[in-house]
């Protein structure tokens, strides 16, 4: 049986490293799957956490220094952004308009990942999506 493989949304990515707004089952859940190297979060991400920052919607001292330490302290795959992902993004209907969330539909469905997302708006699109309360 293959193995599923995750996507993390930046809300997902911030409320399982900040054990916040999910359950245990999730925490749990995800730090299995991170031990066993099934656990992506893309680039962009951290853009849109950095400007979360900047603009004091949340608190981290140095988003440079959270994302190595996350990266060192963890088994998390690191997607980085690439041309057809971008070109792809633009392709998809317009249900959405955040360009962070149409990028990461496109980042789920290229690399074949279950989006995670508590986004209706991203579950209206062809695109695996997971969520556990």
């Amino acid at each position: 049986m293959k193995q599923n493989s995750y996507l993390l949304d930046t809300h997902a990515l911030l409320f399982w490293v900040n054990q916040s707004e999910v359950s245990g089952n999730f925490i749990k859940h995800f730090d299995n799957q991170q031990q066993k190297g099934n656990v992506a979060v893309s680039a962009i991400s951290f853009w849109e956490i950095a400007l979360l920052v900047k603009k004091k919607r949340i608190k981290i001292g140095d988003v440079q220094n959270w994302k190595n330490e996350l990266f060192n302290n963890t088994n998390l795959r690191l997607i980085n952004i690439d041309v057809s992902e971008m070109i792809t993004s633009t392709t998809l209907p317009d249900f959405h308009k955040d360009p962070f969330d149409r990028l990461l539909i496109a980042q789920a469905k290229l690399h074949k990942t279950l989006l995670v997302t508590k986004d209706k708006q991203i579950q209206k699109y062809d695109v695996q999506t997971f969520w556990m309360e």
